[in-house]
């Protein structure tokens, strides 16, 4: 990485990304090129202009089949096939990627080795995300360390809560109040009904679907079984003949979803005719048909 211009043998301009100074506010990389003095060449090298110091990449080097030796006076660049003999060694540094790993410590050896990755700005942070399915960001910084994803680069992605998607996925709706007082006064003034189907197991008479209607009042439920949607109807305005038959009352209100076997011409002039409110639950809102369907199950 460099700032100087000059230095490029090869240049190609590119928008890359933005990189952080100790003390400084950082640069952009704006092009990417090669560098070379005639006995050795770098590749991939680039060009930050608020960069005030040139950072040559070890790596790189010895890549090149060169291998480097530092003294307490300079740095050496070695020619390729340099070995240095075990006697001279105190300590090795295993290379991992670009990065060369010493461990100083004297703990388990499995412990693994870890090393100070450089900040990733926002729009890559928030990229990546999304890049991850919306993985929460200290997840995307282990799987970065530990090399569980190619292809991610080996930075620390941190970002502020500005992610919608993800601040919608954790909203929550404000529950209703718990009711003390059941403002039902007496059996058959609401009913309940849902049907479900068409069900994988047939019943023994071969019926698909499975009708249930619930009392408000007493949770007492009714079960019919029918072998297609378009029984719902009929089945409904012989139950409701017969219960105020039987029971010596009248209904008042039912209730059901906005399905076409509740919602329909048939079921609403007979609903006209007898009196009964037909009320519906709040359409697009599985949360609510779910809340209903659970009432009927108790």
């Amino acid at each position: 990485m460099t700032g100087e211009r000059g230095l490029f043998c090869k240049f190609v301009h590119i928008k890359g990304g933005h990189v952080d100074f100790a003390g400084a506010n950082g640069g952009n990389i704006t092009g990417i090129g090669v560098v070379s003095n005639g006995k050795i060449t770098l590749e991939k090298v680039n060009f930050v202009e608020q960069l005030q110091h040139n950072l040559m990449s070890v790596s790189q080097i010895c890549d090149k089949e060169n291998s480097v030796h530092f003294t307490k006076d300079e740095a050496l660049v070695l020619k390729p096939g340099f070995v240095a003999p075990d006697e001279w060694i105190v300590m090795r540094a295993p290379r991992t990627k670009d990065l060369y790993l010493m461990d100083m410590s004297v703990a388990d050896p499995a412990m693994e080795a870890t090393c100070l990755l450089s900040k990733a700005s926002e729009s890559d942070s928030i990229l990546w995300h999304r890049r991850m399915a919306h993985l929460h960001y200290r997840k995307m910084n282990y799987i970065t360390r530990h090399g569980l994803v190619q292809g991610v680069p080996m930075k620390n992605f941190v970002s502020e809560d500005k992610c919608v998607p993800c601040l919608k996925g954790k909203q929550q709706k404000k529950p209703h109040k718990s009711k003390t007082v059941n403002s039902i006064a007496s059996p058959f003034e609401l009913l309940h009904m849902d049907l479900f189907g068409p069900i994988n197991v047939r019943s023994v008479g071969g019926k698909h679907y499975c009708l249930v209607v619930t009392d408000d009042y007493s949770r007492y439920s009714w079960v019919f079984f029918l072998a297609t949607k378009g029984e719902t109807v009929g089945i409904l305005t012989n139950f409701f003949v017969e219960a105020e038959n039987v029971y010596k009352t009248k209904i008042r209100r039912i209730r059901s979803d906005n399905g076409t076997e509740f919602k329909n011409n048939a079921m609403e002039v007979f609903c006209l005719s007898k009196g009964i409110q037909h009320q519906f639950s709040a359409p697009y809102t599985p949360q609510q048909n779910g809340v209903l369907r659970e009432r009927i199950g108790r």
